[in-house]
Protein backbone atom coordinates (compact mmCIF):
# COMPACT_ATOMS: atom_id res chain seq x y z
CA UNK A 1 0.00 0.00 0.00
CA UNK A 2 1.35 3.44 -1.16
CA UNK A 3 1.41 5.97 1.87
CA UNK A 4 -0.61 9.01 1.76
CA UNK A 5 1.70 11.41 0.82
CA UNK A 6 1.53 9.47 -3.01
CA UNK A 7 -1.83 10.17 -3.16
CA UNK A 8 -1.70 13.75 -2.24
CA UNK A 9 0.88 14.57 -4.83
CA UNK A 10 -1.13 12.45 -7.35
CA UNK A 11 -4.19 13.94 -6.40
CA UNK A 12 -2.85 17.50 -7.42
CA UNK A 13 -1.09 16.38 -10.73
CA UNK A 14 -4.38 14.60 -12.18
CA UNK A 15 -6.16 17.66 -10.78
CA UNK A 16 -4.21 20.53 -12.57
CA UNK A 17 -4.00 17.83 -15.24
CA UNK A 18 -7.94 17.63 -15.58
CA UNK A 19 -7.77 21.20 -15.03
CA UNK A 20 -5.79 22.18 -18.22
CA UNK A 21 -7.40 19.30 -19.96
CA UNK A 22 -10.82 18.93 -18.90
CA UNK A 23 -11.78 16.10 -21.53
CA UNK A 24 -9.35 13.87 -20.52
CA UNK A 25 -11.40 11.16 -18.46
CA UNK A 26 -8.43 9.84 -17.13
CA UNK A 27 -7.19 12.70 -15.16
CA UNK A 28 -10.49 12.47 -13.89
CA UNK A 29 -10.65 9.36 -12.87
CA UNK A 30 -6.83 9.23 -11.41
CA UNK A 31 -7.92 12.36 -9.51
CA UNK A 32 -11.19 10.84 -7.97
CA UNK A 33 -9.05 7.20 -7.45
CA UNK A 34 -6.65 9.57 -5.22
CA UNK A 35 -9.22 10.84 -3.28
CA UNK A 36 -10.70 7.85 -2.59
CA UNK A 37 -7.69 6.11 -1.28
CA UNK A 38 -7.28 9.82 1.00
CA UNK A 39 -11.26 8.86 2.06
CA UNK A 40 -12.10 11.76 0.53
CA UNK A 41 -15.26 9.65 -0.65
CA UNK A 42 -17.12 12.81 -1.87
CA UNK A 43 -14.45 14.56 -3.37
CA UNK A 44 -13.98 10.58 -5.36
CA UNK A 45 -17.20 10.07 -6.02
CA UNK A 46 -17.92 13.99 -8.03
CA UNK A 47 -14.34 13.00 -10.06
CA UNK A 48 -15.29 10.03 -11.11
CA UNK A 49 -18.79 11.32 -12.31
CA UNK A 50 -16.96 13.88 -14.21
CA UNK A 51 -14.77 11.12 -15.76
CA UNK A 52 -18.07 8.74 -16.18
CA UNK A 53 -19.81 11.39 -18.47
CA UNK A 54 -16.33 11.79 -20.49
CA UNK A 55 -15.87 8.06 -21.03
CA UNK A 56 -19.09 5.46 -19.57
CA UNK A 57 -17.27 2.24 -20.89
CA UNK A 58 -14.42 2.22 -17.91
CA UNK A 59 -15.96 -0.15 -15.53
CA UNK A 60 -13.09 0.49 -13.28
CA UNK A 61 -14.19 4.13 -13.00
CA UNK A 62 -17.79 3.10 -11.96
CA UNK A 63 -15.81 0.62 -9.74
CA UNK A 64 -14.66 3.55 -7.50
CA UNK A 65 -17.34 5.49 -7.84
CA UNK A 66 -19.44 2.66 -6.23
CA UNK A 67 -16.74 2.10 -3.13
CA UNK A 68 -16.98 6.12 -2.56
CA UNK A 69 -20.13 5.30 -2.83
CA UNK A 70 -20.58 2.61 -0.24
CA UNK A 71 -18.72 4.21 1.88
CA UNK A 72 -21.58 7.08 2.06
CA UNK A 73 -23.96 4.37 2.52
CA UNK A 74 -25.50 5.41 -0.69
CA UNK A 75 -26.11 1.60 -1.35
CA UNK A 76 -28.46 1.97 -4.10
CA UNK A 77 -26.48 4.47 -5.89
CA UNK A 78 -23.35 1.89 -5.84
CA UNK A 79 -26.10 -1.10 -6.68
CA UNK A 80 -26.91 0.89 -9.89
CA UNK A 81 -22.76 1.82 -10.45
CA UNK A 82 -22.05 -2.06 -10.11
CA UNK A 83 -24.94 -2.57 -12.78
CA UNK A 84 -22.92 -0.41 -15.15
CA UNK A 85 -19.38 -2.06 -14.34
CA UNK A 86 -21.20 -5.45 -14.94
CA UNK A 87 -22.91 -4.56 -18.36
CA UNK A 88 -18.87 -3.62 -19.37
CA UNK A 89 -17.53 -6.22 -17.20
CA UNK A 90 -19.50 -9.40 -16.77
CA UNK A 91 -17.31 -12.07 -15.30
CA UNK A 92 -15.95 -9.74 -12.57
CA UNK A 93 -17.09 -11.50 -9.50
CA UNK A 94 -16.06 -8.70 -7.08
CA UNK A 95 -18.56 -6.71 -9.22
CA UNK A 96 -20.87 -9.08 -8.63
CA UNK A 97 -20.17 -9.73 -5.11
CA UNK A 98 -20.28 -6.06 -4.44
CA UNK A 99 -23.83 -5.40 -5.87
CA UNK A 100 -25.34 -8.08 -3.79
CA UNK A 101 -23.79 -6.78 -0.92
CA UNK A 102 -25.15 -2.90 -1.67
CA UNK A 103 -28.37 -4.87 -2.37
CA UNK A 104 -28.32 -6.20 1.02
CA UNK A 105 -27.80 -2.95 2.84
CA UNK A 106 -30.16 -1.06 0.80
CA UNK A 107 -33.20 -3.72 2.10
CA UNK A 108 -33.40 -5.23 -0.88
CA UNK A 109 -32.83 -8.89 0.35
CA UNK A 110 -34.46 -10.65 -2.32
CA UNK A 111 -32.18 -9.20 -5.05
CA UNK A 112 -29.38 -9.64 -2.56
CA UNK A 113 -30.27 -13.33 -2.34
CA UNK A 114 -30.55 -14.14 -5.83
CA UNK A 115 -27.04 -12.73 -7.48
CA UNK A 116 -25.29 -14.34 -4.10
CA UNK A 117 -27.33 -17.78 -5.31
CA UNK A 118 -26.27 -16.98 -8.61
CA UNK A 119 -22.81 -16.41 -7.60
CA UNK A 120 -22.14 -19.67 -5.56
CA UNK A 121 -23.18 -21.60 -8.45
CA UNK A 122 -20.88 -19.97 -10.56
CA UNK A 123 -17.79 -19.97 -8.42
CA UNK A 124 -17.46 -22.53 -6.22
CA UNK A 125 -15.71 -22.11 -2.50
CA UNK A 126 -16.54 -18.48 -3.33
CA UNK A 127 -16.53 -17.84 0.53
CA UNK A 128 -17.21 -14.72 0.71
CA UNK A 129 -20.96 -14.96 -1.01
CA UNK A 130 -21.47 -17.99 0.38
CA UNK A 131 -20.95 -15.86 3.87
CA UNK A 132 -23.22 -13.23 2.89
CA UNK A 133 -25.58 -15.44 1.28
CA UNK A 134 -25.75 -17.01 4.82
CA UNK A 135 -26.79 -13.78 6.66
CA UNK A 136 -28.83 -12.65 4.16
CA UNK A 137 -30.61 -15.90 4.23
CA UNK A 138 -31.12 -15.69 8.05
CA UNK A 139 -33.28 -12.67 8.05
CA UNK A 140 -31.20 -10.46 10.43
CA UNK A 141 -31.18 -7.05 8.74
CA UNK A 142 -26.80 -5.93 8.06
CA UNK A 143 -25.08 -4.53 10.92
CA UNK A 144 -23.96 -1.13 9.84
CA UNK A 145 -21.23 0.45 11.99
CA UNK A 146 -19.63 -3.07 13.17
CA UNK A 147 -17.25 -3.68 10.24
CA UNK A 148 -18.60 -5.93 6.91
CA UNK A 149 -16.17 -6.30 4.20
CA UNK A 150 -16.66 -5.39 0.22
CA UNK A 151 -14.31 -6.50 -1.80
CA UNK A 152 -11.85 -4.56 -4.07
CA UNK A 153 -9.63 -5.26 -6.84
CA UNK A 154 -7.32 -3.06 -4.73
CA UNK A 155 -7.66 -3.97 -1.41
CA UNK A 156 -10.29 -4.90 0.85
CA UNK A 157 -11.79 -2.42 3.42
CA UNK A 158 -13.53 -3.14 6.67
CA UNK A 159 -16.88 -0.86 6.09
CA UNK A 160 -17.50 0.72 9.72
CA UNK A 161 -18.91 4.51 9.81
CA UNK A 162 -17.04 5.18 13.09
CA UNK A 163 -13.23 3.98 12.08
CA UNK A 164 -12.79 2.95 8.07
CA UNK A 165 -9.81 1.11 8.47
CA UNK A 166 -7.60 -0.31 5.54
CA UNK A 167 -7.05 -4.52 6.77
CA UNK A 168 -4.88 -7.04 4.79
CA UNK A 169 -6.94 -9.00 2.14
CA UNK A 170 -8.83 -12.29 4.18
CA UNK A 171 -11.69 -14.02 3.85
CA UNK A 172 -15.00 -12.79 5.25
CA UNK A 173 -15.35 -15.74 7.10
CA UNK A 174 -12.61 -14.32 9.21
CA UNK A 175 -14.53 -11.73 10.69
CA UNK A 176 -17.16 -13.26 11.08
CA UNK A 177 -18.70 -13.10 15.01
CA UNK A 178 -16.03 -9.85 15.55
Amino acid sequence: MLDAGFYVVSMQIFSRVAGLKPNMYEAWYLSGLSKYHLDDFEGAEEDCTAAIKLNPYVADIFDTRAMSRIHEEKYDSAAVDYTRALDINPDNRTYWFNRAYCYYYAGQNRLARQQLEYMTARWKNFTQAETLLREVRSGRPPQKGKGRWIESRRTRFVVNKNNLKLHPSSPLSHIQGK
